[in-house]
């Protein structure tokens, strides 16, 4: 078993030797992430973790032989909600050569593709969606053409609904729009094009 690892990560180093990114080059980057989200819907204090994934591409410029920018979009699952964000991406390279670390900066917006119908005891009935403002911060090290992070996130989650009051009031119809973070683990490897 340790001789078939130590084969893998010996083929993966030498086929990185044989194409670095190079300024002016393109590149297309298949990820997948997995992690975690905190919501506090209801008392704004984090009263539930819901598992969180999302894959997709990123097609990016490498402006220099570090800094590479461009734009993706992601197709995410959180427990019963979906949704797409769309954005626009920086990579930074720390170095030089085939294995570094980088830092990856994105902000864009989050369509929604699914929401969900709950009721509240409180007296709501609550339609919550992904959609608007997204974030995310992934932090990682590139082993030729995979790369390996950890990764922050800042997504809107949105709550749409109508409050029931007693006979004299009637219902109310509100929107709550509420920032909530997330960690995820990320992986990416990445095609890169001819010049």
């Amino acid at each position: 078993m340790k001789k078939t690892i130590l084969l893998l990560f010996g083929l993966l180093l030498a086929s990185d030797s044989l194409s670095a990114q190079e300024k002016g080059q393109f590149v297309l980057q298949a990820e997948a992430n997995a992690g975690i989200m905190f919501c506090y819907p209801y008392q704004g204090t984090f009263n539930s973790i819901d598992l969180e994934g999302a894959v997709g591409p990123v097609f990016r410029y490498q402006m220099t032989d570090r800094l590479g920018v461009g734009i993706g979009a992601n197709y995410c699952v959180h427990q019963f909600l979906q949704y797409l964000p769309v954005f626009a991406d920086a990579k930074y390279s720390f170095g030089s050569g085939n294995s570094k670390p980088y830092a990856e900066l994105r902000a864009g917006y989050a369509l929604s593709l699914k929401k969900v119908d709950t009721w509240a005891e409180s007296g709501y009935s609550l339609y919550y969606s992904v959609e608007g403002f997204y974030s995310q911060l992934i932090l990682g090290y590139s082993i030729g053409h995979s790369d390996f992070g950890i990764g922050g996130q800042l997504v809107n989650l949105k709550d749409e609904g109508i409050e029931f009051g007693d006979g004299a009031t009637g219902s109310h119809p509100f929107v709550k729009n509420r920032l909530k973070p997330g960690v995820f683990l990320h992986y990416a490897y990445s095609f890169r094009l001819r010049k």
